[in-house]
């Protein structure tokens, strides 16, 4: 069996064009990878923009929920006080009624649950995130 000098020296020509294509085809895959790098990179970039933007997102919608309990309760405050001054107690009832969903476990319920898909959510965007 001929070792790789004697291949070489025997070879000529034939094998510096067989070394050239070679090459070529190395050079092609390394731009290749370097090409499919990039793109991983960029999808890495838009999946921390889009888990940005989702955190930017529900930290509007906390304050959005907020103020909108805020909201509530100022009219129970008004409804409570208008209810007391003419003596109504149904309507005082009513109030008390309203006041307890905002208070009781069925609301802590529903922020748990809300918590709760927040943050699959945010596992499920860093899974996909980390599955590039």
């Amino acid at each position: 069996m001929k070792d790789l000098f004697t291949i070489q020296t025997e070879s000529g020509q034939l094998w510096l064009d067989i070394k050239a294509q070679l090459d070529a085809k190395d050079a092609e895959h390394a731009a290749a990878i370097a090409a499919k790098d990039a793109q991983l990179a960029a999808l890495a970039d838009q999946h921390a923009a889009a888990l940005a933007q989702a955190a930017t997102d529900q930290a509007a919608a906390v304050e959005a929920a907020k103020l909108a309990i805020q909201v509530n309760l100022d009219a129970l405050v008004t409804a409570a006080e208008a209810a007391h001054a003419s003596g109504d107690l149904d309507a005082i009832a009513a109030v008390i009624a309203q006041a307890r969903s905002y208070t009781t476990a069925a609301r802590r319920a529903k922020i748990e649950a809300d918590l709760a898909s927040a943050q699959a959510a945010a596992a499920d965007a860093a899974a996909k995130l980390a599955a590039l």
